[in-house]
């Protein structure tokens, strides 16, 4: 039998806490059936099982760049049937070096053409699932502004949840407009300091039956 398997590490220990016990991500208010579930900076995997608890029948592709804790990833794939790649996602394809910034969960990625971990391109990632996402879960650790200049990417998906970061001078209100400008509505925003969460639904797809 499986179980769940993780660092111990308290920035994991909160993601435990978000993802099963707060639902920061909205899973059980989405409000329809998604099909298809693109989990981007999965670290160890609860935002996966946390979905196909939800949406048993989902397709679930996982990415996480970080190959120290690929480990645990793998092992929540097998316990909640995703798809696990040990990859990060930018707006084209390449390659990264990664970061170490204290947890686990707080790893950022730097492209560098002598990085060791592959990057494939947002549009390749969507075309894997099969060129729709009902739902991408988005936490990156600041390459979303990078996945911000994949503008026909994002009108392949339909509902967004984000966590975005504000280092180098960033604010909110170029996440709102970059948001906008990608044709996407904010429908709720959970603020912090140097980062927050924002839900957001593009407002020129429409979800899925709910039956």
């Amino acid at each position: 039998m499986h179980k769940l398997e993780f660092p111990d590490e308290r920035g994991v220990t909160n993601d435990f806490l978000a993802c099963f016990i707060e639902d920061v991500y909205g899973l059980r208010e989405l409000g329809f059936v998604a099909r298809t579930i693109l989990d981007i900076g999965a670290n160890v995997g609860f935002f996966s099982v946390a979905a196909r608890s939800y949406y048993p029948n989902a397709q679930i592709h996982a990415y996480e760049p970080n190959q120290a804790i690929i480990w645990a990833l793998a092992n929540q794939s097998t316990l909640a049937g995703f798809q696990y790649f040990s990859e990060a996602i930018g707006s084209r394809a390449g390659r990264v070096a990664i970061i170490e910034s204290g947890d686990s969960n707080q790893a950022r990625t730097s492209v560098s053409e002598e990085g060791t971990t592959k990057q494939v391109a947002l549009e390749e990632a969507i075309d894997r699932i099969g060129g729709l996402v009902d739902l991408a879960k988005i936490d990156c650790e600041g390459a979303e502004w990078d996945l911000f200049q994949a503008s026909k990417c994002w009108k392949k998906m339909l509902h967004v949840r984000m966590e975005y970061h504000l280092w180098g001078q960033h604010s909110f209100s170029e996440v709102s407009e970059n948001l906008t400008r990608l044709g996407f509505k904010i429908v709720r925003h959970l603020p912090s300091s140097e980062w927050g969460l924002v839900w957001a639904v593009n407002q020129s797809l429409s979800s899925p039956s709910s039956g």
